[in-house]
């Protein structure tokens, strides 16, 4: 496994929504967690968006999507291994 480089930027506010996945040439960022909020300052309404903001290298998001992938296929293997034992077919 190679060197983890993903910087987590944590809350981050912003004015307008942001891409759940925004992609450059070399990295992935992942907005999460985006909720509306506002506040005031002199009578005037301010009104944006607060979410957790994360960087990771092309490869670092490949590898993570892949080992979250794998670990979906093996549940998703038991429960119908499971659900075969249940109806009677294994």
């Amino acid at each position: 496994m190679g060197v983890i480089i993903m910087k987590n930027f944590g809350k981050v506010k912003s004015s307008t929504r942001p891409p759940e996945i925004e992609t450059t040439d070399t990295m992935v960022f992942v907005a999460s967690n985006i909720e509306p909020y506002s506040f005031s300052i002199d009578n005037y309404e301010i009104n944006g968006y607060e979410y957790d903001y994360i960087g990771y290298t092309k490869d670092e998001y490949i590898q993570k999507i892949s080992s979250e992938n794998s670990r979906a296929i093996a549940e998703l293997e038991e429960e119908l291994k499971a659900a075969k034992i249940l109806l009677g077919v294994e």
